[in-house]
Parts: structure tokens; sequence; C-alpha cells
């Protein structure tokens, strides 16, 4: 998480000051008020597992940081489906996801379009990220899906690759819901990506045992 939350403090500290120097006041106001609830929420959570409504607010202040800063540029939307209200997950994980999905949407195009949802059914809990980026080359997909597969967090932490938050997403999920976590990863050069994570749908009174895990 220290590798990632840097990154993004720093981008957000750039954009306020542009945005006081553009005199744009209200936009300011909003990213200030947004950052501060997100740095709150970072602050007082120490446990791993948050209820899913929490990681879903965290990520709309980032989504109106992003909007700000973007405009029109970006279309970005998070839909919900399904019964969310008693789930828990582990924290900060689509953060990295839409961070990604943006930037490299972004590359290649002056607009970037991301869609994320939130789905809950027969005992699942899907998230999904979708851009319109360049698409993830096929020996970096297959490479993210296999240091999933063997949770190598370590690995992934010393790693300097430019997709580090979705390494560290991917290996975190791992290593806390352990083969009760698929993701699917559907890329194609020149088309986007498509980035799926999914969970067992646990309430705040279950947990996943050490025994389910293997």
């Amino acid at each position: 998480l220290m590798q990632i939350n840097p990154h993004f403090l720093f981008n957000t500290l750039e954009l306020m000051s542009s945005l006081t120097m553009q005199k744009r006041e209200d936009d300011t106001l909003q990213v200030i008020e947004s950052l501060g609830k997100m740095m709150r929420f970072s602050l007082k959570i120490s446990d791993d597992l948050i209820p899913l409504k929490e990681e879903i607010k965290y990520t709309r202040y980032y989504m109106t940081i992003l909007q700000v800063r973007f405009g029109d540029r970006l279309a970005i939307r998070l839909n919900e489906e399904g019964s969310l209200e008693r789930v828990q997950i582990v924290k900060f994980i689509l953060q990295p996801l839409i961070e990604n999905a943006v930037k490299f949407s972004f590359l290649h195009r002056p607009d970037a379009v991301v869609a994320i949802s939130v789905r809950r059914a027969e005992g699942k809990l899907t998230l999904k990220v979708a851009d319109n980026g360049s698409g993830m080359p096929e020996e970096r997909r297959r490479k993210l899906l296999e240091q999933s597969a063997t949770a190598q967090l370590d690995t992934i932490l010393a790693s300097r690759s430019g997709q580090i938050g979705l390494g560290n997403v991917l290996a975190r999920c791992r290593l806390y819901y352990g083969e009760l976590f698929e993701v699917r990863i559907d890329s194609a050069e020149g088309e986007g990506t498509s980035i799926e994570l999914i969970l067992p749908a646990q309430e705040e009174s279950s947990d996943v045992s050490s025994d389910d895990r293997r």
C-alpha cells in the first residue's frame, strides 16, 4: 500500500496547485474535500479487511478527483448490483485497477472510457474494471496471472514495473482468499483491457478460514 498511495498523493497535490493557479475555486475545494476523506479513511483503517461499501465510497472519492483532473476527456462510471451491504473485502483493491485503466487508456488515445462494476451473485463477488486503452501484451497478461497464482508478493513489491499496483492487488487477493480467488484478464492490443476479480461474498460475521484458503 505504501508503494501505491504516495504516487497518487503527489499527483493530487500537483492538481490542487494547478487548480489554484487557474483560480478554479470550486474544483479546488472539491478535490481537497475528496482527498481529505480518502486520507482520513486510510488512516483510521488498521485491518486489511473492510466493508465493501467503505471501499466503494473511497473509490467514488477517487473518481471525483480523476473527473476534476481530466474533465470531459474521461468518461468513468461505477455500477453496483446485488446485496452489498454486509460484504467485506480486502481494502484498497479497486483504486490501483482504476489508476492503471485510466493511465493506459490515455497512452494512445485522447479520451479515456473506464467502466467499473461491483456485482454480487450466487455467493460470489465480482469486481470488474474495463478500459478502452491500448491493450496488454499477451506475455504481460500471462506473467500477471502466473504471479497471482503463486502469490509471490515480495517479488512483486521489488518489481520496478509500471503495473506494480495491479500485481500488488492480485497477490494480496491470492494471499488472503487462497484458492477461492479467481482473476480473469481479457485484453487485446489496441482494443482495451478488462480485469475481473472474483472473490467469495464474505459477510461481516464470517471469515475465510485457513482450511478454506487452501
